[in-house]
């Protein structure tokens, strides 16, 4: 069996379909113009595994629509103009990198240093192509292609894994095409159960349960959890000295600012699978029979881990991982949104009850969804704090990984890294969940990243290394990618970059790409911004795009080769990016901007 993977490109008199076939003879790319070559082509290949970006939701319904003798280009403009979806089973076997990965291929080859290759060509064009057209037509095609499948290589241990559940739970291939819920939602046979957010479930205070807090008590059993109105479904209680936020989003606290030595991080392993399990609260669509495969999953899964046995680990816990997100979700056949809610409220209870028998024990520096940070408060022995924890496993049924960790620096729940006992750093937010972890664009999903990832490592470097900004900008000067801004034109209907000359103040304006790529610009002369426009009722509305410093220069061919490198490297202000780093990092210190900023 081959992967093909594939792309289209369509106009009014003219489509071409460009593939490239992957076998163990290696790689080779076709193209063609003809349709009825496409339809020799797909014929040929048609229990083969087609691969695209987004083609679930575009080429494979272009070509259906060619198989069928209908007109690609009305299919086209009915996909993107009209929003047409519905589910094409052609081809049959097909995987859909974006379901996992969503976000443009633009934006993607923009983040690997790619040339952000956009088409010259009209669509839209009222007449057959000139053979010049059809040539950048296909160089277009190719670019696309090779990220696609670069991307393919990217994420091929997701790929494995679905292909492992397939096999492991006898499914059709087809099942290469759905979501992991689906997939999920498959294994366990659920069932959507119509109304079932009318089928009231009334909250059960559970005999393991010793939560002394009236107030968090009557927040349960009145739900006012479920209140959606004025944020009455928020209640706000101390704990340990902190305050905690509890709700229909997970239990919150941290303390602000906040940076120590050492602490313990309390992580209850697989807490929501267990509240379901040992609370009855696993959603109603999934029948009795399914409900106990999920509990032998769950525990099988523990004894694959002490087996070493990940790869099979990993098929069991992407069905178990599907299953909580999905209950709130109405499209899904696991929604039960009664017993959603209660899974989410039930697991903040019990840690409230963990932190009650801590109290007076423990410098709480955080608490979230399913762990806690803290340390021994002096005078408290460890022997102590386990006997405590001990109990409260014992009498749950939950299990907690007790771990030391090193070097704290938290800017708030969200925000906050330390090291592990053996060195290694671990980040966690906005700010900084990008460090060392942005090189696989794909699995790391750093496309995404609203600043530019060296910022990430210049805090990360600051707290963890004690380096300053100014030394982890230059050790890293030539590694472009780390710098770049990846501007979007998003809901917007055009984008332009407008430049101002600093002495005359004329302002000069030339229309953009739907993404691009942007640095901080070190200019004397020219000041330059991207806008954003977009056309309504009441006229065109115009906005900066947002994170952007204030002149950026845009640079959209690649950005890997010593060339481009030389050449760019003098338009780049990077003393910028210096300041800006100097910024976030006192983020986590809650001080005023200090250049220089002593460790």
């Amino acid at each position: 069996m081959k992967i093909i993977v594939f792309d289209f490109e369509v106009f009014k008199y003219d489509t071409l379909l460009g593939v490239k076939i992957v076998d163990n003879n290696g790689v080779q790319t076709y193209q063609t113009w003809s349709l009825e070559e496409i339809k020799k082509f797909y014929y040929e290949h048609e229990d083969d595994i087609w691969v695209g970006h987004n083609n679930q939701e575009y080429d494979s319904l272009i070509m259906q629509a060619i198989l069928t003798d209908k007109n690609p280009y009305l299919r086209s403009k009915e996909i993107i103009e009209n929003n047409l979806r519905y589910k094409s089973n052609t081809p049959k076997y097909q995987y859909d990198i974006i379901k996992e990965h969503f976000g443009s291929l633009k934006s993607i080859e923009a983040a690997f240093g790619k040339n952000i290759s956009e088409s010259e060509v009209d669509f839209d064009i009222d007449r057959p192509l000139t053979e010049e057209e059809k040539l950048l037509t296909e160089s277009y095609n190719r670019d696309d292609l090779d990220q696609t499948y670069e991307n393919f290589i990217a994420v091929k241990d997701e790929f494995s894994v679905r292909t492992d559940v397939i096999r492991e739970f006898n499914l059709p291939l087809t099942c290469l095409s759905v979501t992991g819920t689906q997939l999920a939602e498959k294994v366990l046979h659920a069932k959507s159960i119509p109304d079932i957010e009318n089928m009231v479930i009334e909250p059960k205070i559970f005999p393991s349960l010793q939560v002394k807090n009236e107030e968090v008590l009557d927040f349960y059993k009145t739900e006012k959890f479920r209140e959606k109105d004025s944020g009455k479904n928020k209640l706000t209680i101390n704990l340990c000295g902190v305050e905690h936020k509890l709700g229909s989003g997970g239990i919150h606290a941290a303390k602000k600012c906040y940076h120590t030595e050492w602490a313990y991080y309390f992580d209850v392993s697989g807490y929501y699978n267990l509240v379901m399990i040992n609370y009855d609260l696993l959603p109603r669509s999934i029948p009795q029979e399914y409900v106990e495969f999920y509990k032998h999953m769950y525990y099988e899964q523990l004894e694959l881990k002490k087996k070493k046995m990940f790869q099979k680990r990993r098929v069991y816990k992407i069905i178990l991982l599907a299953v909580f997100g999905a209950m709130n979700n109405k499209y899904c056949k696991f929604y039960d949104p009664y017993k959603g809610g209660l899974v989410t409220i039930v697991g903040q209870l019990f840690l409230v009850d963990l932190l009650e028998k801590l109290e007076g024990k423990i410098d709480l520096i955080q608490s979230n969804t399913d762990g806690v940070i803290a340390k021994p408060l002096p005078g408290v022995s460890d022997e102590e704090l386990l006997a405590i924890i001990d109990e409260w496993q014992e009498r749950t049924g939950f299990t907690l990984k007790l771990e030391k960790i090193y070097d704290i620096h938290q800017r708030d729940v969200n925000n906050y890294m330390y090291k592990d006992d053996k060195g290694n750093i671990h980040t966690l937010g906005e700010a900084i969940k990008y460090y060392g972890n942005w090189d696989n664009v794909l699995l790391e999903n750093s496309y995404n990243s609203k600043e530019p990832i060296i910022l990430h490592n210049c805090i990360v470097e600051y707290y963890m290394n004690k380096k300053l900004p100014e030394e982890v900008v230059f050790e890293n000067v030539r590694t472009l990618r780390l710098f770049q801004y990846i501007p979007k034109k998003l809901s917007f209907d055009w984008c332009e970059y407008e430049t101002k000359d600093k002495y005359s103040g004329e302002i000069s304006k030339q229309p953009l790409q739907n993404v691009n790529r942007a640095f901080a610009y070190n200019s004397d002369e020219v000041q330059g911004m991207i806008y954003k426009y977009k056309q309504d009722k009441d006229g065109i509305k115009k906005a900066k795009v947002s994170s952007l410093p204030d002149s950026v220069f845009i640079y959209n061919n690649e950005i890997l080769s010593e060339e481009a490198i030389n050449k760019i490297i003098p338009k780049i202000d990077y003393q910028y990016y210096i300041d800006r780093a100097y910024e976030r990092i006192i983020e986590f210190r809650n001080l005023p901007i200090i250049k220089d900023l002593k460790i």
